[in-house]
C-alpha cells in the first residue's frame, strides 16, 4: 500500500465562507488552528470563535480572556495588516464560561443556539483523540448534538467538520499549508503569557506544524493537520468509530459504580457473525456477562461466555428467555448474532440506568450490506431509521425500539414472563408493549449500536418489502390482536394525527428545503455568471495593468535620464556661476587696465610732445653759430 493512502502528500485548501471554531480553553483556537484562522482573516471570510470553558484552573479567567483577544488581534494584524477585533473582516469571539475541567453535556444546548444562529459551513472541532477531558467532552457534545437534532443537522447538512489537534496528534486526512501565516500564528500564541509560563506552547506548535509538513512539497515549511468529515457521515457514526478513524489512543481506565449487566446473544449456524458480535461487546471493556444461546445450530466453539446449546431449534422467543433465565446479573441487554454493539453502548445505557425508568434505550444505525467484488459483504448504505423519543401510544401501533438498543431490569423481564413463545417475529415488540404499561422508557439520543441487514437474508426482505410480505403483515396483526384492549380506535386516531402532523412538518421542511435548494441553485448560477463577468473584467484589468506597468517602466527610464540631466545641469549651473564671477573679475581688471592704458597714453602723448619740443630745441641748437663754434673748439682740443 502506498503511503499516500495513510497520510496526504499534497496540501489541501480548506475553506468555509462562514467558519465556526469550537475551542475548549482560551488559547486552543490559535494553538490548534491559528494558521487556518489567519488565512480566513486574510481572505476576508466570516469567522466566529466559541471558547467553551473559563480556563480558570490554569490561570486567572479574566486574564486568559484578555490574552485570547490580544492573541487574535495579533494574528489579524500580522496576517492582514492593521486589523482589530470587531473590524472587517468580521471575526467575533465569544466566551461560554463553563467551568474548567467541568465541561459536560449541558454545553450542547449552548452549541445548538450558537450554531443555529451562525449557520456555519465549516466547523473546527477538537479531535476526538485528545487527552484533556474538556477537549474530548466538547468533541463528543458536538457529535452527539448532530446525531440527535435532526433540524440542526438539516441546517448544517451541506457543511463539513474538521477535527483539529492540540495536545495529541491525530491521523489526518487533510494537511493545510500555513507557511505564509506561520509566524503570525506563533506570535499570536506568544500573547498567552500566563500559559507560556507553564508550557512552551509556541515551540510545541511550531514543532508539530513542522512535522506535519514532512510529507508535503519542500516549499511547505509548516502545516496544520485535520480530519475532515462530511456531516451526513458524522450523523451515522458512533463516537468510538470516529476515534478509531482519527487514531484513538488507549482507553484510559475510569472509576465509578459498575452496573451489573448480562448480554444475551441468540445465534444459529453463523459462527463468523457470532464472533463479530461477541467481539463488539468486549470492545468496550465494560465488565459484563455474555450469554450465548445456540438455538439448534451446529456446535458453537467460543470461550469466555455462558453457553446454552439447544439440540433442536425452539424458536427466537424461547432462546432469549433461556438466556435471561441463566443470566447472573440484574440488568439485561440483547444482541442478535448479525448485529453489533459499539464500544459506548453498555457504558452509555448503564450510566442512564441510574434514573428511575422501566427501561433505557439508545439509537441504532441501520447498515445495509451486499456482497462485494471479493465476495465478502460490504456496507453500501447507512441510515438513521431508529431514533424516536418514547411514545406509549405509538408503541401500540408500531415498534420503533430495536431490541439491541435496550437495557432492562432482569427482574422485570422475568416478572412479565419474558418473550411470548407464540411469537417468532415481533416478540420484542410484544414484550415492550407489556413493559411500557409499567412505566416510561428513557431515550438516550446517542448512536451506540448497529442493526445489520444482509442482502439475501430475511431481515433485508422485511426491510425492503415491508407491508408486501404476508409474514410481516400477519405478525403485526398478531401483536394488535393480542393487545386489542389497548389498541383502541382512539389510539390509532391519536397516533395517526400525531404522525400526520409530524409528516406534514417534515413535508413542509422538505418543501422549504427544496425551495432553498432552488434558490441556492439560482444563486449559484448567478454567481457563476457574475464570476465569468468578473473573470473577463479581471482579464481586461490585467491587460490594462500590464500596459500601465510597461508605461511605468518607460517613465522610470525617463526619470532616470532626467535625473542624470538634472545632475549635469546642476553641475553646469555651478560652472556658469563661477564663470560669471570670473567674467566680473576680468571685467574689473580690464577696466583697471583701460584706466592704466589711458593714463599711460596720456603720459606717452605728453612725452612725445616733450620729445618733439626737445628735438626742436636740439635742431635749433645744432643750427646755431654757437654750437658750430663749440664743435670746432672741441675738435681742436682733441675731443671731437
Amino acid at each position: 500500500m502506498q503511503e499516500s493512502f495513510a497520510i496526504p502528500y499534497e496540501p489541501a485548501r480548506l475553506r468555509g465562507e462562514r467558519l465556526l471554531v469550537l475551542a475548549p480553553h482560551p488559547d486552543d483556537e490559535v494553538i490548534g488552528c491559528g494558521g487556518l484562522v489567519a488565512q480566513h482573516l486574510r481572505e476576508k471570510r466570516t469567522i466566529r470563535i466559541l471558547v467553551a470553558t473559563d480556563g480558570a484552573q490554569a490561570g486567572d479567567a479574566a486574564m486568559r480572556e484578555e490574552e485570547s483577544r490580544r492573541s487574535l488581534e495579533t494574528l489579524g494584524e500580522l496576517a492582514v495588516g492593521g486589523w482589530r477585533l470587531a473590524e472587517e473582516p468580521a471575526c467575533t469571539l465569544e466566551f461560554l464560561r463553563f467551568p474548567d475541567r467541568g465541561l459536560d453535556d449541558s454545553v450542547a444546548d449552548r452549541l445548538r443556539e450558537e450554531i443555529a444562529a451562525f449557520r456555519p459551513d465549516l466547523i473546527l472541532v477538537p479531535s476526538p483523540v485528545e487527552i484533556h477531558p474538556d477537549h474530548i467532552a466538547l468533541s463528543r457534545a458536538f457529535c452527539e448534538l448532530v446525531q440527535r437534532d435532526a433540524t440542526l443537522f438539516a441546517d448544517l447538512a451541506p457543511g463539513r467538520v474538521a477535527f483539529y489537534e492540540v495536545s495529541a496528534p491525530l491521523r489526518p486526512n487533510t494537511l493545510v499549508d500555513i507557511t505564509d501565516v506561520a509566524e503570525a500564528k506563533y506570535a499570536a500564541i506568544a500573547e498567552h503569557h500566563s500559559q507560556l509560563g507553564l508550557r512552551d506552547y509556541t515551540s510545541y506548535a511550531r514543532g508539530l506544524n513542522a512535522y506535519r509538513a514532512m510529507t508535503l512539497p519542500q516549499d511547505v515549511r509548516y502545516a496544520e493537520g485535520y480530519y475532515v468529515v462530511e456531516l451526513p457521515l458524522l450523523r451515522t457514526m458512533a463516537f468510538s468509530a470516529l476515534r478509531t478513524l482519527t487514531g484513538a489512543p488507549p482507553v484510559l481506565a475510569t472509576t465509578g459504580d459498575v452496573v451489573p449487566v448480562s448480554v444475551v446473544i441468540r445465534t444459529k449456524d453463523r459462527p463468523a457473525l457470532l464472533r463479530e458480535a461477541i467481539e463488539s461487546v468486549r470492545a468496550s471493556g465494560y465488565p459484563c456477562e455474555i450469554v450465548v444461546v445456540n438455538d439448534g445450530g451446529a456446535r458453537v466453539d467460543v470461550d469466555g461466555v455462558t453457553l446454552i446449546e439447544h439440540a433442536q431449534s425452539r424458536g427466537r422467543s424461547v432462546a432469549a428467555n433461556e438466556g435471561v433465565r441463566v443470566a447472573k446479573n440484574a440488568f439485561i441487554a440483547f444482541l442478535d448474532d448479525d448485529d453489533l454493539h459499539y464500544p459506548e453502548h453498555l457504558p452509555t445505557l448503564t450510566a442512564a440506568a441510574t434514573t428511575a425508568h422501566a427501561g433505557w434505550y439508545s439509537d441504532a444505525v441501520s447498515a445495509f450490506l451486499r456482497p462485494g467484488t471479493s465476495g465478502a459483504y460490504e456496507t453500501h448504505s447507512r441510515q438513521r431509521l431508529y431514533t424516536h423519543d418514547f411514545d406509549r401510544e405509538l408503541l401500540l401501533v408500531d415498534n420503533y425500539i430495536p431490541l439491541p438498543t435496550i437495557l432492562i431490569p432482569r427482574a422485570s423481564f422475568l416478572d412479565l414472563g419474558g418473550f411470548d413463545p407464540e411469537f417468532d417475529l415481533f416478540e420484542d415488540w410484544d414484550f415492550l408493549i407489556r413493559l411500557g404499561q409499567r412505566g416510561d422508557f428513557l431515550h438516550v439520543r446517542r448512536v451506540t449500536c448497529e442493526i445489520r441487514h444482509f442482502e439475501g437474508g430475511s431481515s433485508i426482505i422485511l426491510a425492503t418489502t415491508g407491508e408486501a410480505s404476508p409474514r410481516y403483515r400477519e405478525a403485526k396483526l398478531q401483536v394488535w390482536r393480542k393487545h386489542a384492549a389497548l389498541v383502541t380506535p382512539a389510539v390509532f386516531v391519536t397516533t395517526f394525527e400525531r404522525q400526520k402532523r409530524r409528516a406534514v412538518s417534515l413535508h413542509s421542511d422538505a418543501v422549504d428545503a427544496r425551495g432553498e435548494s432552488a434558490a441556492v441553485h439560482n444563486d449559484v448560477s448567478r454567481l457563476d455568471r457574475e464570476k465569468g463577468q468578473l473573470i473577463a473584467q479581471i482579464a481586461g484589468m490585467q491587460d490594462s495593468l500590464n500596459g500601465a506597468m510597461l508605461r511605468t517602466r518607460e517613465l522610470e527610464g525617463a526619470v532616470t535620464v532626467l535625473g542624470a540631466l538634472a545632475a549635469s545641469a546642476e553641475q553646469k549651473s555651478t560652472e556658469i556661476e563661477q564663470l560669471k564671477r570670473d567674467i566680473e573679475r576680468l571685467g574689473a581688471e580690464i577696466a583697471e587696465l583701460r584706466r592704466h592704458n589711458g593714463e599711460s597714453g596720456a603720459a606717452l602723448e605728453s612725452a612725445r610732445v616733450e620729445i618733439a619740443r626737445l628735438n626742436g630745441l636740439l635742431d635749433m641748437i645744432f643750427r646755431s653759430k654757437t654750437w658750430k663754434l663749440h664743435t670746432t673748439l672741441e675738435k681742436l682740443r682733441g675731443r671731437g
